[in-house]
């Protein structure tokens, strides 16, 4: 799991400094590459809010990896605690529940460490909406179009 928390800091540096194509549909998929390995994510504007969903293999693997969501959305950490658990609604009827954390840069990372990716990234190509909650609130992404992204990502980040 040491590789997973390398990916998971690589997937920081990466949504801080996002630039890439933009598809008509607002999704942007963007690379980086670093000595931690290579990390590819779709990324667009949610009614002014970033949201991120990263990729990244776990060295040796095709169908392993980490998958990270990152969003501009304060409120669901509050106080002095950086990390929660966050309950991640796909609008296909999945849930899953994960740690949710602010990183240095201020935006929540939900990184989800996945031994069959195929099944999480088909969660995402199934649905149409994300909702995230936590104790201390609940929020809501537009997943229209990532479907359509979701084969590019897979072939950005090697598998």
């Amino acid at each position: 799991m040491r590789s997973a928390h390398l990916v998971c800091i690589s997937f920081v540096a990466m949504l801080v400094a996002t630039c890439g194509a933009a598809a008509s549909d607002g999704w942007t998929l963007d690379r980086q590459t670093s000595d931690r390995g290579k990390n590819c994510s779709l990324s667009r504007t949610d009614r002014g809010r970033t949201f991120s969903v990263t990729l990244a293999l776990l060295p040796d693997t095709t169908d392993q990896g980490v998958v990270g969501v990152a969003f501009d959305q304060p409120k669901l950490i509050q106080g002095t605690r950086r990390s929660a658990i966050a309950t991640l609604q796909f609008s296909n009827g999945n849930a899953e529940t994960h740690r949710i954390e602010e990183t240095a840069g201020g935006l929540l990372l939900i990184p989800m460490v996945s031994l069959r990716l195929q099944d999480l990234l088909q969660k995402f190509r199934e649905s149409r909406k994300l909702t995230v909650a936590t104790d201390f609130g609940t929020t809501a992404f537009n997943l229209d179009g990532i479907a359509d992204h979701i084969p590019a990502l897979r072939d950005c980040a090697g598998g």
